[in-house]
Order: C-alpha cells, then structure tokens, then sequence
C-alpha cells in the first residue's frame, strides 16, 4: 500500500474531522467525518479554500506561530500543532481545531492538516456558567491589584497595612476558593481549557515581543527563567492589540512601553505610559468589552476566564499608569 492511500485509509478511520490543505490553504484531502460536520457541503471539495468553511484569522494566527517558532535557531522541539478554537463561515457551529504542517522545513510555506470536532452544544457566547463566573471578577481583580499595591509599596505606615492586609487576606482566600469551585464545575461541563496550548515563556515572550515590535512598541522581558503557561494564543493577541489600540487613544506612542516578567504565581505582561490612573470602574468595563474579531464576539473576560488570567490597573511609578495582564504559571502534574 503506499502512503497516500494508507492516508486515506487512516483518516477515514478517524472520528475527527480531518482537512488537508496546501501551502495556499486549499483543499487537499479530508475524511468522511469531515464531510458528516460539514453536512457533505460542496464547499468541503479539493481545490476549494478552507477559509469558504472556515473563519481565516484564527487559523492564519496558529500558522503563523508555528512557522515562526519553526524559524527559532534556539527551538531543538518546536510544538507539533497549535490549539485554537474557531467557527464556521454562515452556520454558527464552533469547532475545537488542531492545526500542524505536514513537514517542519523553514524558510518556505507549508502544506498543513486540520483536525477538529465540533463544539457547538456547550461553546457558547453567552453560557449562563460564564455569565455567573464573571460575577465573580470584578471583587477578585479589585482585591488582586490591592494586594499587588501593597506589595510593591513597602513605605505604608504599619497601621493602614495592618488594616488593609486583615481585610484583603480573608476577602481574597474566601472570593479564590468560591470562584475556583465554580470554575471547576464550569470547567467540568463545557471543557473550556481544553484548547489552549502550552508554552515555555521564552517561545511565548519571544512571539509577544515580535508581534508588538511590528507596532513599534519597545518591549523588555525577563530572562531569569523559562516556564511554563497555557494559553490561547489568537485571544491573547486581540486582547493585546485592543489595550495597545485603548492606550494610544489617551496618549502618544513614544510614551507606552511593554514589559513581560515573572511572579510567584504568574507571568505578567505589563502596558506602562504616562497618564493618569485607570479607575476599578473603567477596569470592570473594559472586561466587559466585546472583541471585535473574537469568536462569537467574546468578551475579554471570557477570554482572560478560558486561561484563568486576569488584569489590572495600578501606578507603575510617578506619572506612569499600568495595565497588568496576569497569566497563571502551569501546574506541574507528577514527579
């Protein structure tokens, strides 16, 4: 049997549907559970674009991120594929994708496999558990940046830190455990993380650092260790380019820098400019801002909830304001 039709016989064999595409994306291959998700349209055909089938930003993000960790010299096991979540072109089904090139040569385009399985019965917008989990957010960003403040100015006198650290410990220990439970029930039934993709932070930093060098951004980052973090990588960069897009509304590109670094629990990447400090409220709406390219236009909480990350605002230093985004470091499984 040779190998393209040992493909063949593999991929009918799956219950995923399978594409395969040429470097250009159009249609090469695909399976008959393919054909059942895409109720045997004529759009599914070789030679058609996969991006008649599927919505194209979401894809090109996870293609570009492999060719450009493909192209790190220092990279000895890039990733094998990306995990993305997407959506249809008309019909409203969403799908949890799986996208990796057929060779791992550099320097020249690739020809790519597609594998995904629909979602649709519990990826939904406006899930009633994601609504109740944003309940949540609000009082737990507040009390993170809280804490956060305290930590980074020591100079408080000892009785206003006494006060605010008796208050913020048990608010904070109490509001993290009803929302971890919430989350694991919600977790649970939709299996919201289950598209994110684990990255060392020197791949991720090294990808957010090029990305935002194309907007002439500088960006410092910080190379103490190499760590892990899961992530959605296509939600990250709209939320990303929407703070670039909101700060450069209320001040001047030369002003706004981008530094990533490390806590004890998570990786922050902060957007710092001169100008005046972002209230709690003007936080809590942003969260609640629909992202334009989003999927089913997500709001960036729901983005930020899917990789338990957060964000805040807080001074950086005289005349300098903050947003910090929070990503959770991996939990280590075993050994």
């Amino acid at each position: 049997m040779d190998q393209a039709a040992l493909l063949k016989t593999i991929l009918h064999e799956l219950n995923d549907g399978v594409i395969v595409c040429d470097p250009d994306a159009r249609i090469t291959l695909f399976n008959p559970a393919a054909e059942d998700l895409f109720d045997r349209s004529h759009l599914l055909s070789r030679g058609q674009s996969l991006y008649n089938l599927f919505y194209q930003p979401p894809v090109d993000q996870a293609l570009d991120f492999l060719e450009y960790q493909h192209n790190l010299g220092n990279q000895s096991e890039p990733l094998p594929y990306i995990q993305f979540i997407d959506k249809t072109i008309g019909s409203g089904q969403y799908f949890r994708c799986r996208v990796s090139f057929l060779s791992s040569s550099s320097g020249s385009k690739n020809s790519f496999v597609l594998i995904f399985e629909d979602i649709s019965a519990w990826y939904t917008p406006e899930n009633p558990l994601l609504i109740k989990i944003e309940e949540f957010r609000a009082p737990m960003t507040n009390l993170r940046a809280a804490v956060e403040n305290l930590t980074e100015y020591p100079e408080m006198s000892p009785v206003m830190r006494s006060a605010f650290e008796n208050v913020l410990v048990q608010e904070t220990l109490n509001l993290t455990e009803s929302f971890k439970s919430l989350a694991r029930s919600c977790n649970i039934v939709m299996q919201s993380r289950n598209h994110l993709t684990e990255l060392n932070t020197e791949v991720l930093f090294s990808y957010v650092t090029h990305h935002l060098s194309n907007k002439k951004i500088p960006v410092s980052s910080s190379p103490a260790k190499t760590i892990s973090v899961k992530v959605d990588i296509y939600g990250l960069l709209l939320i990303l380019d929407y703070l670039v897009a909101r700060i450069l509304q209320r001040s001047t590109a030369n002003g706004l820098s981008f530094e990533a670094h490390f806590g004890e629990q998570f990786v922050f990447m902060d957007f710092i400019w001169p100008g005046e400090f972002i209230t709690p409220g003007s936080v809590k709406a942003l969260l609640g801002k629909k992202l334009e390219h989003s999927l089913g236009e997500m709001t960036i909480a729901s983005i930020l909830h899917a990789m338990e990350g957060d964000i805040w605002s807080q001074q950086h230093t005289s005349k300098k304001n903050m947003y910090r985004l929070a990503l959770p470091i991996a939990l280590r499984t075993g050994g």
